[in-house]
């Protein structure tokens, strides 16, 4: 019986015990050292788990360096569960610590004033600065989002709808927690200079710093009331996460998706999303009809879980981070973080000191400037020639594509002339799904035979396809052959695939079994590549395949009889067969617009 995909399997219980063990850890470091906003728990989770895989602390644990799957070894499951599942479960809950007891009519149309103008244009001023260093998006959404709302938390929460990597992740939480110390350095001397009293600099602190204990550290430098006024500012702030989520996802849900499968707005709002907003509604509620210490309780027991999940996904994050992946972007995405954290600075700081003047008209004058400067700039570096420029960088460089990137790619290159197969090996070695492009396969109802489903991502006007396939666990294939040319990649779970030559009329002889690697490329002839591929082991598999045009005559399939299982045969063995049409969805020369996800289908939604 197949279980309910929130709940872990067999093969996802070490993934999901060595994150714990590790998110455990780091919250039992954070508690013993002395209170800092120097030291955040997320950071050590982070760094644990990084030098848990970097170190020879992996060798004893079975622990692989990642490749850009994440494959294969043990843990593999269990850290893509802890990456999904713990993860919504940790955003849903979050919506009990979102605070509004602090709030006032004036502070709010303030703090609201001036979000409404920082918010968005630090987000467009990342992208710009990420433009210029050739840096993937989906890493700059998670700095911009990080620098905009809540530091960790909000880039957490915005990796799933961002297509981004776990490395990315990982990274991104490093750079923002970083500007959230020079916040602590920098903060209270300008406001000094510039004469701001306690409550406005803690205003601007809440307003301009990421993380939470950081701006309420710098706030509590100010003196006076400067503590309280920024916890106020940063809750608004942290507020605004389910609209920054929303907003995230309708922006983001385009490519990378299966072909003709059409979004509406309610489809593509993840679910979590939903259980964020509905507990951060009964937080307002209860702070206001449920005072007392039951409902004191269970929101000190929320705090408790909700920092086990968190540091045990930044664990997992952790366990993603391998040197060099940091090495290669590293100084980049600071750079990009640093200039929206100046951005947001500076942004907050010429608004709230013209309040703090007297100055409203001014405020709202500087306010719209900035956001017509950063929109004009934000559409000039984020056209479509330029990212596709940008992605042509990337994978002449050899640099790993998410599956939007590479069907942009093999668009373009389509619209140019015709493809020559260097180019799509090419394309496949450097094809690896980021986080949450994946799913539609996962939950696809599209069958490709007994055990398996597949998805078509992209399709072109020449006949070529990119089609994923998600297979059961001991699932297998008939002895067929394609009626296309293949090239394919296994990228989850493991593979065994049996190949087979014709030796007579109605004869064939079991030339090999290989256990395909990842990132080994397997290729097949039409009509005449005559294999079996089986699913091992416990845990679904999945493959991306690019498909050649239709010859234009039907796959082959053979039956024959066994008196055991076809993993009793050895090499050399020798069967009688029956020769059929290969009647399975896609393989009867129809092409991969079978693969196409209907409309009603859709229901599924995104997810992480």
């Amino acid at each position: 019986m197949r279980l309910p995909p929130w709940l872990p399997s067999r093969p996802a219980l070490p993934g999901v015990a060595l994150a714990a063990a590790l998110g455990a850890a780091s919250l039992g470091v954070a508690r013993a050292l002395p209170p800092s906003p120097y030291v955040s728990d997320i950071l050590i989770a982070l760094l644990l788990g990084a030098v848990v895989l970097n170190t020879p602390l992996r060798k004893p644990l079975g622990l692989a360096l990642p490749g850009p799957d994440r494959e294969p070894d043990r843990y593999a499951i269990g850290l893509r569960y802890t990456g999904t599942w713990v993860l919504r479960l940790g955003i849903i809950l979050m919506g009990l610590k979102v605070q509004t007891s602090f709030f006032g009519t004036t502070e709010i149309a303030l703090i609201l004033g001036v979000a409404a103008a920082s918010i968005p244009s630090a987000f467009m001023v990342a992208h710009v600065i990420g433009a210029l260093a050739n840096l993937r998006r989906p890493l700059v959404d998670l700095l911009a989002g990080g620098t905009m709302i809540c530091g960790a938390s909000a880039v957490n929460a915005i990796a799933p709808l961002t297509k981004a990597h776990r490395g990315e992740q990982g990274l991104a939480i490093g750079v923002v927690f970083l500007f959230s110390i020079v916040a602590l350095v920098v903060f209270h001397p300008i406001a000094s200079a510039i004469g701001l009293s306690p409550s406005f600099a803690g205003l601007w602190s809440g307003l301009a710093v990421n993380d939470l204990s950081s701006a309420v550290a710098v706030g509590a430098q100010m003196g006076g009331s400067g503590g309280v006024m920024a916890a106020a500012s940063k809750s608004a702030r942290i507020l605004m996460l389910a609209p920054t989520l929303v907003a995230f996802s309708l922006m983001r849900q385009r490519g990378g998706g299966p072909v003709g499968m059409r979004s509406s707005i309610v489809s593509s709002l993840p679910g979590f999303i939903l259980g964020y907003i509905a507990l951060a509604v009964l937080r307002a509620v209860g702070d206001r009809m449920l005072v007392g210490p039951s409902w004191a309780s269970l929101l000190s027991a929320n705090k408790v879980a909700v920092d086990f999940l968190m540091l045990t996904v930044s664990a997992g994050i952790g366990l993603h981070l391998g040197v060099r992946s940091l090495l290669s972007s590293g100084v980049r995405a600071v750079l990009v973080g640093g200039g929206a954290s100046v951005w947001m600075a500076s942004l907050t700081l010429a608004m709230v000191t013209a309040i703090a003047r007297g100055s409203g008209g001014v405020a709202a004058a500087i306010g719209m400037a900035a956001l017509a400067a950063s929109w004009m700039a934000y559409r000039v570096a984020t056209r479509d020639e330029v990212e596709l420029r940008s992605v042509r960088s990337r994978f002449d460089r050899g640099s790993p594509l998410s599956l939007a990137e590479s069907t942009q790619l093999l668009d373009a290159r389509e619209h140019e002339g015709a493809f020559d197969e260097p180019f799509l090996r090419k394309v496949l070695v450097q094809l690896h799904p980021s986080i949450g492009e994946l799913i539609p396969v996962r939950k696809s109802p599209l069958p490709h035979g007994e055990g398996c489903r597949w998805v078509t991502y992209w399709e072109g006007k020449s006949g070529w396809a990119l089609v994923a396939l998600c297979r059961e666990p001991g699932s297998e294939t008939p002895i067929h052959a394609h009626p296309h040319r293949l090239l394919g990649k296994a990228i989850e779970g493991v593979l065994e695939e049996l190949r087979f030559r014709e030796v007579g009329e109605g004869e064939v002889e079991l030339a090999s079994r290989t256990v395909l690697g990842h990132e080994e490329l397997v290729e097949t002839e039409p009509l005449t590549t005559l294999h079996v591929v089986r699913a091992v082991g416990l845990s679904p598999t999945i493959d991306l395949q690019l498909r050649g045009p239709e010859i234009g005559r039907p796959g082959r399939r053979l039956s024959t009889v066994l008196a055991g299982p076809i993993t009793d045969l050895a090499v050399g063995a020798r069967l009688r067969v029956t020769e059929h049409v290969d009647d399975r969805p896609g393989q009867g020369g129809e092409g991969a617009s079978v693969g196409r996800v209907p409309d009603e289908a859709r229901a599924a939604g995104p997810g992480v």
